[in-house]
């Protein structure tokens, strides 16, 4: 004849105490508190990043002032102009433009203390213009590299642009890839006391 046995559930113990005192459950206020805690916070880390990030495409225009100064060719110094008006417009791009996320679902209207993100056709078309004329300065850099005339890091000068504006992408997109408003659909409706 054939015993059953009764299956027990295993459960973890855990070592910390401290863990042991938690809830499992969060009620309806506490969830709506921890969202907005995580929301603040990613809010302050990304403003911290917009600091950090700024400063490459406000600082690399310097770098072309001595070649717009001592060169005696109009072409460098229109070619410098050109890379200044492109580091300028993607530090525009990092601070008024904001990239859409896939399934951008947000209820709640953003802090009326902050900006308004630029809408229209600037917004829409000068990240592609920007990119576009970042990977053509990239292109004329090598035309430029051993070319007599100019000092020979100018065609290092002119992947500045590319290279911030690669970087500037990028960084918009990973601070873009945290989205809190996704917790508002996993909430569950449990009631406290």
């Amino acid at each position: 004849m054939a015993t059953t046995k009764q299956r027990r559930i295993f459960k973890f113990r855990m070592d910390n105490s401290d863990l042991d005192d938690t809830p499992d459950a969060l009620d309806e206020e506490e969830q709506e508190k921890l969202i907005a805690r995580m929301r603040a916070e990613n809010q302050e880390r990304n403003d911290e990043y917009l600091r950090l990030f700024l400063a490459l495409p406000l600082v690399t225009p310097m770098t072309f002032l001595p070649a717009i100064a001592t060169s005696s060719l109009y072409q460098v110094k229109f070619l410098s102009f050109i890379c200044i008006s492109s580091l300028l417009a993607t530090g525009y791009i990092l601070v008024f433009i904001s990239f859409n996320r896939p399934n951008n679902r947000s209820r709640k209207p953003q802090d009326p203390d902050r900006f308004e993100p630029a809408t229209g056709p600037v917004a829409q078309y000068l990240p592609y213009l920007n990119g576009a004329l970042s990977f053509l300065l990239a292109l004329n850099a090598v035309g430029w590299k051993g070319r007599g005339g100019v000092h020979q890091g100018f065609w290092i000068l002119c992947l500045q642009p590319a290279l911030v504006f690669s970087t500037i992408v990028a960084a918009k997109r990973i601070m873009l890839e945290v989205d809190i408003d996704e917790l508002e659909d996993l909430k569950y409706g449990y009631k406290g006391a």
